[in-house]
């Protein structure tokens, strides 16, 4: 642990400290030199003595003692007048080994901080062998964004400013209190983490010397920053010809994160580029890519993830994207962390599936083998006799017959009319139906601070990601519609019973519905979305009466600068409450179809899949008690996960929820209403 000296000019001479296991100085012949050391730097300047102002001396230091390099930290200050009438002064270090310094505040934090430091002194020397460093240790670092930076300058990120400075940079402080000061170096250091190379910045911070005021005796090689006031006489040796104010120096260079980080402050990372499940075929290199934002920029590990649900570090797997080469047959699974100084998030369980080409992977397979067809045979070949004598048999068997009264062919007539009549008939009852498939999909039970497009998992909550299973969908051709804009409706005809209703917080909300046949409504909105602790969209809705809503998601626009959080689709909710249960499908700008469903006990799922391309059109359809989402690109093949299901109710309300990710930005949506649950509650 650290090592402390008290050194006052009083007779009493040198007071030392140190804890029963002392990192620093373990040899008695180098504390003493170290003392020795330390005992020279033990001067002070009493500036009353000609007119100036008495003030503390903050300083960090860099010494070398018989090889060895230590970190000082002091503060000396006027200790009124001893017992003879003399000036006095008290200079107290703190002296930490290198490898002890990455556990501690910055210096500047433990100077300002630190409840250790002596007033006074009037004990004999001694040596300390009990000391308790957890008030040491339990510094807080200074706090970010730099709000001192800010007060001085007008501007956080004048904080790298001093950074960049020379070393050996001289300051003029006469308008700076030594606790701003401290202050200011302190947030300085801080910022170091977005420009230190070594990328160790809490090491790198204490290589940064410095005095809070230049004495004569100081030798200016010891700091890199120097402080000067108009007081004292050193002033005018040590300032050189690029002295200036402290509260003048500004940044030369800087980039949007370190802005950010300076004015804001650290930011956890969440996940704004979501991963998706993958199909491949073996000899392939499959490519995951995921994106998370946060300040600093995040660090990324990626983990393999058994049928267990625990994950284990991919080696090297480090950066934004995993190449899987050569992936395994069958199904594996992966997920991402991101993590940051401020926190870490990890990403859902995706699925790689591996199979042979053209064979789709179906829900339920089992073991039996395909039968061969049986292989074609040769006619035999007859000669000419015996065709002869088959054709006179014929001609004989002819002859013998009867020709058929006229009853036997009305029969037959009456039968062939009765059958054609039951054909008909037996079409028209069963007209023939598009086909539907279901999805079982990553559907875990995730707590997430925020789930527009992303969402924060635990460990344990990737032990309850089950095993995905893939269904081939027939991709049509991706469209390159631009984003439209809506006509305003200056009359809008609303149909009988619909209702327009801001759930939770939103700052922005605007709908009309064009009476076309289907009817078009438009909708345009700013509000965050979706979260686990309560909900807040537009939602535009009617009262759910049973049977089948559908709805077509032609696009839509954003003019958010991260529209990936935004979305669109169709809800049946069980009350206006933002924590109300409900289910949800519809499709996110980068984030594809996406369903979510949150259960009476508050009880949070979603998942994704592949947005093929647009228009996307999704269903709520009732089957036995329960009503079930769905999705299609051509009206034929429907597609619904697994699970995403909620009780039919009567009183419950279905509708149209969109969101744009945030307060400030707005979308603009569009939804072309198929059928609704009422008018289709007959046909089921």
């Amino acid at each position: 642990m650290p090592q402390q000296l008290i050194y006052t000019s009083a007779p009493r001479g040198v007071i030392a400290g140190r804890s029963g296991h002392c990192t620093v100085a373990r040899s008695a012949a180098m504390r003493e030199a170290l003392m020795l050391q330390l005992e020279k730097l033990s001067y002070y300047q009493h500036l009353s003595l000609s007119g100036g102002q008495e003030r503390p001396i903050y300083c960090c230091r860099l010494l070398d003692i018989r090889g060895s390099r230590y970190h000082v930290v002091s503060r000396i200050r006027d200790a009124g007048l001893d017992f003879t009438g003399r000036t006095n002064f008290l200079a107290h270090h703190l002296v930490f080994a290198p490898e002890e310094v990455r556990q501690f505040a910055s210096p500047p934090a433990i100077l300002l901080n630190w409840s250790g430091w002596v007033n006074a002194w009037n004990k004999e020397p001694e040596l300390f062998g009990s000391e308790d460093w957890s008030s040491l240790a339990s510094i807080r670092r200074a706090s970010i964004p730099a709000v001192q930076w800010q007060q001085l300058t007008g501007d956080a990120v004048n904080g790298y400013g001093l950074l960049e400075t020379r070393a050996g940079a001289a300051f003029r402080a006469d308008d700076v209190s030594d606790e701003q000061l401290l202050a200011l170096f302190a947030e300085s250091l801080e910022l170091l983490e977005m420009r230190d190379p070594r990328r160790d910045f809490r090491v790198s911070a204490w290589q940064y010397t410095f005095t809070t005021s230049m004495q004569e005796q100081d030798n200016p090689a010891d700091f890199r920053w120097r402080c000067l006031h108009s007081d004292n006489p050193a002033a005018n040796r040590f300032a050189g010809p690029d002295c200036r104010a402290l509260s003048e120096v500004r940044i030369a260079r800087v980039s949007n994160e370190e802005a950010i980080f300076a004015r804001s402050g650290r930011q956890p990372p969440q996940f704004v580029q979501p991963l998706q499940n993958v199909s491949s075929a073996p000899g392939d290199t499959v490519r995951f890519r995921v994106k998370a934002e946060g300040v600093p920029a995040p660090a990324y590990q990626w983990f393999t993830v058994d049928r267990t649900g625990r994950p284990q570090p991919i080696p090297n797997a480090t950066s934004d994207e995993l190449v899987v080469q050569n992936p395994p047959f069958g199904v594996s699974r992966y997920a991402v962390r991101a993590s940051n100084s401020e926190g870490e998030t990890m990403s859902d369980v995706i699925a790689l599936s591996v199979e042979q080409k053209g064979v789709a992977p179906t829900i339920h397979q089992t073991n039996q083998k395909p039968i061969a067809p049986a292989p074609p045979t040769t006619p035999p070949v007859k000669s000419a006799d015996d065709i002869e004598r088959q054709r006179q048999r014929l001609e004989a068997e002819k002859a013998q017959e009867k020709p058929p009264g006229k009853w036997p062919y009305m029969i037959f007539g009456v039968l062939i009319l009765i059958g054609l009549a039951g054909l008909f008939a037996l079409h028209g009852r069963n007209p023939q139906k598009p086909t539907e498939k279901t999805v079982q999909r990553h559907g875990t039970n995730i707590e997430m601070s925020n789930v527009t497009g992303t969402s924060n998992i635990t460990l344990k909550d990737l032990r309850k990601a089950p095993a995905p299973v893939q269904t081939e969908i027939k991709e049509a051709p991706v469209t390159n519609e631009k984003p439209f804009a809506f006509p305003a409706s200056a009359n809008p005809a609303w149909p009988a019973g619909w209702i327009q209703k801001p759930i939770g917080s939103v700052t922005y909300e605007h709908a009309d519905c064009t009476m076309n046949n289907p009817p078009v409504f438009n909708l345009s909105t700013a509000c965050e979305g979706i979260r686990v602790d309560g909900d807040s969209f537009f939602f535009v809705y009617r009262t759910n009466s049973g049977g089948e809503f559908q709805a077509s998601l032609p696009t839509y626009r954003s003019d958010s600068a991260q529209p990936w959080r935004s979305g669109i689709g169709i809800m049946v909710r069980e009350s206006e409450s933002p924590t109300s249960a409900f289910l949800f499908i519809g499709a996110g700008w980068d984030s594809g179809i996406l369903a979510f469903r949150r259960e009476a006990k508050n009880a949070f799922f979603h998942t994704n899949a592949v947005l093929k391309q647009w228009p996307v059109i999704v269903k709520f359809k009732k089957q036995d008690d329960r009503i079930v989402a769905a999705y299609s690109f051509d009206h034929q093949t429907w597609i619904s996960f697994e699970g995403y299901e909620l009780p039919a109710q009567k009183s419950s309300l279905v509708g149209f929820a969109a969101w744009s990710g945030n307060a400030s930005n707005r979308i603009t949506s569009r939804f072309v209403l198929l059928s609704s649950l009422e008018s289709s509650a007959n046909r089921n």
